[in-house]
């Protein structure tokens, strides 16, 4: 994997880690979210003056809808799914769940033919993640809501594998910064329209939330962009593999700033997922 496409897949991991903590934080989650979406789609509509959306194709606008409606389905699994469990269970479950699904319908679908040391690297990923907590997919007999995030979490892994398929397309065939704002803007509408025809309002924030969703809104910016440009460089397999970083900064976030419980099984799964980092540099 180059070096630059890894470096830019590290730095969305970051960034999509942090909002992610920041929406575990707060209240309202849903409404946060589409908030911070909307957000993105405001940061991100100067790239109006600089491409011109007359000369995208059919296919072109039909990747950019896909994407979006997968990154809709992505918005309320979240939520949902923080609503009903710890960041340290959801964030692993859907991260890993991912790149179970992208590996073998890259090769599939898209051609793509992981050298056998980044097969390696994308195993250890995922053995560090599933294995970061040996409770992970058991639960008490009464623990309704955490069998329940784990449920929504697999939701949620299965959008981030459908999205990321086709992005990696759509890259192809648009610019990274206009693709990037009409994802955003088209998720932005079908996430209000999802939200009215349920039979509520469309989520309008109190004033002392903008800053914690404006901030989100950048960091979805960033990390969309920096995955968007990484998936222009490398295979899609790659990609969403080591972007599973972020499963161990969760961790980290989780202990430290929310108070989750941690052990020394999970620094023995970050070792084995930076072991697959390397192993995926290192494969062409």
């Amino acid at each position: 994997m180059p070096l630059d496409a890894l470096l830019l897949v590290l730095f969305a991991a970051l960034c999509h880690t942090t909002w992610n903590l920041l929406l575990k934080r707060g209240g309202a989650r849903l409404t946060t979210q589409v908030a911070a979406l909307a957000s993105a789609v405001v940061l991100t509509s100067p790239v109006l003056a600089l491409y011109s959306v007359r000369a995208l194709s059919a296919t072109a606008w039909a990747l950019i809808a896909a994407s979006a409606l997968f990154e809709t389905g992505y918005v309320f699994a979240l939520t949902s799914a923080y609503g009903a469990g710890d960041l340290s269970l959801v964030y692993p479950v859907a991260r890993g769940s991912a790149t179970l699904l992208v590996v073998p319908l890259a090769v599939a679908l898209l051609g793509e033919r992981p050298s056998p040391v980044g097969l390696l690297g994308i195993a250890l990923v995922v053995a560090g993640v599933f294995g970061s907590d040996a409770a992970l997919f058991r639960a008490a007999p009464g623990d309704a809501g955490r069998r329940r995030a784990v449920r929504l979490a697999l939701v949620t892994g299965t959008m981030t594998a459908g999205y990321s398929l086709v992005n990696k397309v759509g890259v192809g065939l648009v610019a990274v910064p206009l693709y990037a704002y009409l994802v955003f803007a088209v998720s932005a509408v079908c996430a209000g329209a999802v939200i009215r025809a349920r039979g509520g309002a469309f989520p309008v924030p109190r004033r002392g939330d903008w800053p914690r969703i404006v901030l989100m809104g950048i960091l979805m910016v960033a990390a969309y962009g920096a995955v968007l440009s990484a998936m222009s460089r490398a295979a899609v397999s790659y990609v969403v593999a080591a972007r599973e970083i972020g499963v161990v900064v969760a961790a980290l976030l989780g202990a430290l700033v929310l108070g989750e419980p941690h052990s020394i099984r999970r620094v023995v799964a970050a070792v084995v997922i930076f072991a697959g980092l390397v192993a995926i540099a290192l494969s062409r």
